[in-house]
């Protein structure tokens, strides 16, 4: 009954509510000498381009907003684990599909939050392709894709991060 009640509340807020890469390498959003916050605007495709599929990083990608309660929740922890890994062989990539009225929301979020490697894509983007990925996704967010390779898993709702780190842990096996 609480994922249902879950997948409606998510549902609800999804519908009530050109990336610039020199190359396909994750670009840090974040400079930490200057501290300057950046959210580069993208698409869906060029956010799957950025996954290298013949390395053995392993990707972690989630889809938020800041208008979504579960997802602003779970923001803070994966923003720990991202640090926790910074020298591993594990990318974090965050994907706001915050509208262009709630950019400087968006913004403040991401300063606030300390992000790092943060895109904004279009909500119609991530309705039209999430499906591509696996059709157990569709219908809300939080959205997360783990990836190593041509091995992928995504999870709708929020995860825990011992649950990300037990999947760092088998995919790094």
């Amino acid at each position: 009954m609480k994922k249902i009640y879950f997948l409606m509340v998510c549902l609800g807020m999804l519908f009530s509510c050109k990336h610039n890469s020199k190359d396909n390498r994750i670009e840090e959003t974040n400079n930490q000498q200057t501290q300057e916050i950046k959210v580069i605007q993208s698409n869906f495709s060029k956010i799957q381009d950025l996954l290298d599929t013949k390395s053995d990083t392993i990707y972690i990608t989630n889809y938020w907003a800041t208008w979504c309660p579960p997802c602003v929740k779970e923001i803070p922890d994966f923003v720990k684990l991202q640090n926790q890994y910074k020298n591993k062989k594990v990318k974090f990539i965050f994907v706001s599909i915050d509208e262009t009225e709630d950019q400087a929301k968006l913004q403040s979020f991401v300063k606030e939050n300390k992000m790092k490697n943060v895109y904004n894509i279009s909500r119609e983007e991530l309705l039209s392709n999430i499906g591509s990925i696996s059709t157990d996704l569709v219908g809300g967010i939080p959205v997360t894709i783990i990836q190593k390779g041509d091995k992928r898993e995504g999870f709708l709702g929020n995860i825990s991060n011992e649950f990300v780190i037990e999947k760092i842990q088998q995919y790094s096996k």
